[in-house]
This record gives C-alpha cells, structure tokens and sequence, in this order.
C-alpha cells in the first residue's frame, strides 16, 4: 500500500469510530437487568450511609460526655476525644443513625441559643 492509501483508510477509520461513539451517547450498549439495577442502588445507599456515618463521627469529636466540673478542681483537664476513643458506628440501623442525628442536632441548637 502507498502512504496516500493507509493515510486514507487511518482517516476513515477515525471517522467511522467517531460515528460510532456519537450513537452510544454515554448510554449502555443494552438494557440492565433488575438484578443490575437493584445493585447500584443498594452502591448508592452504601455510599450515602457510609458519608452520613463519617459525619457523625466527625460531629461527635466535637461533643465531650464528660460532666461538667469546675475548671479549679484538682488534677482535671478538658481535653478533646480521641478518635480511638469514640464508639464505633458501623453496626448502627438506619434508624439508630436518624435517632443520633436528631439527638446531635438537638444538642448542637442548645448550645447555640
């Protein structure tokens, strides 16, 4: 083959891969199945429970569970949680999780006002 000729065929390969690419426009090839569907949704909700999990603890670091006691007592010191310290959330239901978000923002309102 002349260089003009594979010149030729390179181009309209280029072409037809860019009308193929136009036709798919980002959408799957065929139909997901219920199975597929289902999947990436419970991903989605993993996804939204892991972020709301982290939030809470981010919240919680803030919080002290301690009682409060005069800053003169002997041998006290305010310091902060740790994060080894704080319990951990992994095993909390949905429900559990909308409970301790709820208290927190009760919390955080009060000590606003």
């Amino acid at each position: 083959m002349r260089s003009q000729d594979c010149t030729m065929v390179l181009f309209s390969l280029c072409i037809l891969g860019l009308h193929l690419s136009t036709l798919c426009e980002g959408r799957p090839l065929r139909k997901r199945t219920v199975s597929e569907v289902q999947l990436m949704h419970n991903l989605g909700e993993h996804k939204q429970m892991q972020e709301r999990r982290q939030w809470l603890q981010m919240r919680l670091r803030g919080i002290h569970t301690a009682p409060g006691r005069a800053s003169g007592e002997a041998g006290w010191t305010r310091r902060s949680l740790l994060p080894e310290e704080l319990p951990d959330l992994s095993d909390l239901t949905p429900e559990e999780m909308q409970y301790a978000l709820n208290l927190l923002e009760k919390l955080l309102k009060s000590k606003q006002s």
